[in-house]
């Protein structure tokens, strides 16, 4: 099986998450920024994972990711040095895998981001495998909610364990 993690974090929670949905799904599974996550990478996926934070009830524009860059109130500034999770979708190449979702998100938050991601996923070609999963951040800028990185762990060998059942492949390539 050929899996990928694909992100958009902007204080480090969300790649923390997709870090650890990779090592749920197996050891070789590459975890990469929206700008890593390019068509040769993705070429013969079997399975995308994609995951952004909740900003403003949903997924990040250019002008929240311009308010996030001149945010006085973050412990540390932003990383913006990616395209967002947005413009991403908009350019993924056409694909015929299986996709999940995930986002970080303020446990009272309304909205979300799951369902941008996989329609975005769904137009490329890739079919959901699994309802998106939502883990949780204890303030705006952080941190995980205890036990969050685990049950992303968990998250990612049940997304393996699927994508066995449904096509037979086993090994993460």
């Amino acid at each position: 099986m050929k899996a990928v993690v694909v992100y958009e974090s902007h204080w480090g929670n969300t790649a923390a998450v997709a870090r650890a949905i990779a090592s749920g799904i197996g050891p070789e599974t590459p975890v990469l920024a929206t700008d890593e996550a390019t068509g040769v990478v993705l070429a013969d996926a079997d399975l995308i994972v994609a995951g952004a934070p909740v900003i403003a009830f949903r997924l990040a524009t250019d002008s929240m990711r311009e308010q996030i860059a001149e945010d006085g109130k973050a412990p540390d500034k932003p990383d913006l040095a990616h395209p967002s999770m947005r413009d991403w979708l908009e350019q993924i190449p056409a694909g015929r895998g299986q996709a999940a979702a995930f986002e970080t998100r303020l446990h009272w938050s309304p909205g979300g981001t799951t369902g941008a991601i996989e329609r975005g996923l769904n137009a490329a070609g890739y079919r959901r495998l699994a309802k998106g999963r939502k883990f949780v951040v204890t303030g705006s800028y952080g941190p995980l909610r205890d036990g969050e990185l685990e049950a992303a762990r968990a998250w990612g060998s049940e997304l393996a364990h699927a994508l066995q059942a449904r096509t037979g492949v086993a090994a993460v390539r």
